[in-house]
């Protein structure tokens, strides 16, 4: 299984989208079916799914969500959000402010 770590200046810099660090961190990216990706601080994001499907884990959510194309999911106030590709294709998602 790979994981990817997105670390909190990435996470920092969506927060403050007028910026050329914010425009390319909101830009869609790929998962590989099967990836992970681990995002420490994913506190007041939203992660939207292009395509493929994702499930996501979140520390302190006794609840796990699966998220297909078109769906979103706001992680609130949780920091620590753990997110796989299901299925044979790669998710496409992004990951921006949600406000």
């Amino acid at each position: 299984m790979n994981t990817l770590t997105a670390p909190s200046p990435a996470c920092a810099a969506l927060r403050t989208p007028d910026t050329p660090a914010a425009r390319a961190a909101i830009a869609p990216f790929r998962i590989a079916p099967g990836a992970v990706l681990t995002l420490r601080q994913g506190r007041d994001m939203r992660v939207e799914v292009i395509e493929g499907r994702l499930w996501i884990t979140a520390e302190g959510d006794a609840q796990d969500h699966i998220v297909g194309p078109g769906g979103r999911h706001s992680m609130g106030r949780i920091a620590a959000v753990v997110m796989e590709s299901l299925g044979p294709t790669p998710a496409l998602l992004r990951i921006v402010p949600d406000r």
